[in-house]
C-alpha cells in the first residue's frame, strides 16, 4: 500500500525547525578524518542551517540506485565517528555507472540526505531516497550532452558535489523547499521528476 503524501503544511521548514533544533550552533566539520582524491571544500557557509541540524540527524541512509538496482541502508556515523565501510558503500552506490568511477562524495551531500531522510521518517514515509544521479565522469557527461540532455560541462555532479533524488511518497518539491531551507547549496526543481542538490553556491532554479 503506497503511503499517501503529506501535506506542505506537515513536511516542511517550520515542522523541521522544531524538530531538529535550527538553534544549534555546533558545526558540521566537513572532511575530519576523510580520505579524499584531491581537497573538497570546508564549510565556507559558516552558521548555515544545515550545519546548525547536524548534531540531531541520524546519518541512517537508504538508498536505491534507479539505474543498476543496488540498495544500500547504512548509517555513515556512530558515536561521533566515520564508519568507513559505510561510507564506501554509499560512494559506490553514487558512482559513474557507466565509467565505474567510485570517487569519495562530499559528506555534506550525505548529511542533507540524512537531515531531509530524518524529516521524511518523523511524517510517517519510509524515508527510502531514489537516486538517479550521483557522480558523474567528464565521459559521461559528454555522452548525455550528446543526447540533448542539458548536462552541463560545469556540473556538480562532476565535482563528487550534487545528487538527483527522489524520496518515496514525497512530491519532489516539498523536498525541494526543505533542501533549500537547510541551506545546503543549489537547488534545482525538476517538475514531478526529481530534485538536484549539490553543496555549491546558495541558488535555486527549475526546469
Amino acid at each position: 500500500m503506497t503511503t499517501p503524501p503529506v501535506s506542505a503544511g506537515r513536511f516542511g521548514r517550520r515542522r523541521f525547525l522544531c524538530t531538529l533544533g535550527a538553534g544549534l550552533t555546533a558545526p558540521l566539520v566537513s572532511g575530519c578524518g576523510f580520505r579524499r582524491e584531491e581537497p573538497l571544500p570546508s564549510p565556507a557557509r559558516s552558521g548555515t542551517r544545515l550545519d546548525s541540524v547536524f548534531p540531531r540527524v541520524d546519518s541512517h541512509l537508504n538508498i536505491r540506485n534507479a539505474h543498476t538496482g543496488e540498495h544500500v541502508a547504512v548509517r555513515f556515523m556512530a558515536d561521533g565517528r566515520e564508519r568507513r565501510r559505510a561510507l564506501r558503500k554509499l560512494d559506490w552506490i553514487f558512482r559513474d555507472w557507466r565509467d565505474e568511477e567510485a570517487p569519495d562524495i562530499d559528506r555534506r551531500i550525505y548529511w542533507t540526505l540524512a537531515a531531509l531522510s530524518n524529516e521524511a521518517k518523523r511524517n510517517g514515509h519510509s524515508g527510502e531516497i531514489t537516486l538517479l544521479s550521483g557522480y558523474r565522469t567528464m565521459h559521461t557527461t559528454q555522452l548525455l550532452q550528446s543526447k540533448s540532455t542539458g548536462a552541463s560541462s560545469t556540473s556538480y555532479h562532476m565535482r563528487r558535489r550534487a545528487a538527483d533524488i527522489r524520496f518515496e511518497g514525497i512530491p519532489p518539491e516539498q523536498i525541494a523547499r526543505l533542501a533549500e531551507w537547510l541551506e545546503v547549496g543549489g537547488v534545482g526543481r525538476y517538475g514531478s521528476r526529481f530534485t538536484h542538490i549539490d553543496s555549491g553556491p546558495i541558488r535555486t532554479w527549475g526546469s
